[in-house]
């Protein structure tokens, strides 16, 4: 129906009607998802969502391909309305904290140099 189209709005319909030819395999609250898709020739929407609803965050897609692929970004500006809340060390529960730990390593320090926001690479 859309194939070759883009700047479509695609409504609550349409993901109601439509099955996802694949998804995360399980739906939780991490930094870094990772899944790995096999998928035939064909035209393809990839939704990114974030575990929270009305939090940013930045996604990183990277697509291998047999053969040339055509690709096309659609980095539409999408506004929330939420305040920021500033916690220290101590608001965090120390199961998070080993969580944490078990994912990223032995990390005393973290330091963020550069990051990806808004189709752009920020430097700190």
């Amino acid at each position: 129906k859309f194939s070759g189209q883009t700047n479509i709005h695609l409504s609550k319909n349409f993901f109601l009607t439509n099955k996802a030819r694949e998804k995360s395999n399980t739906f939780i609250n991490l930094r870094e998802v990772l899944n790995r898709f096999k998928l035939p020739a064909g035209e393809y929407i990839i939704v990114p969502s974030t575990f929270e609803p009305n939090k940013n965050g930045d996604f990183c897609l990277r697509v291998f391909s047999e053969k040339n692929a055509n690709s096309t970004v659609i980095d539409d500006e999408i506004e929330g309305n939420f305040d920021e809340t500033e916690i220290s060390e101590d608001d965090i529960e120390p199961s998070f904290k080993k969580l944490f730990g078990q994912l990223a390593g032995n990390v005393s320090v973290f330091l963020v140099i550069s990051y990806w926001h808004r189709g752009e690479w920020v430097k700190e």
